[in-house]
């Protein structure tokens, strides 16, 4: 799965307009990652998520945000 926004939203008419349902779509999709053993998942002691992939690359997933670290 890969998901790659427009710079601006008003930009790119693809965008969903449930934004509830894109978002269960998109975790849906790290859950699926995760199953398959490419990464894992921690809760941090701030509450937010971590997502460790298998190739070394680290997220931070916020509510509204998903922020690379390394």
């Amino acid at each position: 799965m890969m998901f790659i926004p427009a710079t601006s939203q008003s930009e790119d008419w693809s965008w969903p307009e449930d934004w509830d349902a894109a978002k269960a779509l998109f975790l849906a999709g790290i859950a699926h990652i995760v199953e398959e053993g490419h990464g894992e998942i921690t809760r941090m002691e701030s509450s937010t998520l971590e997502l460790r992939l298998a190739t070394g690359e680290i997220y931070h997933l916020g509510a509204h945000s998903l922020t690379r670290i390394a």
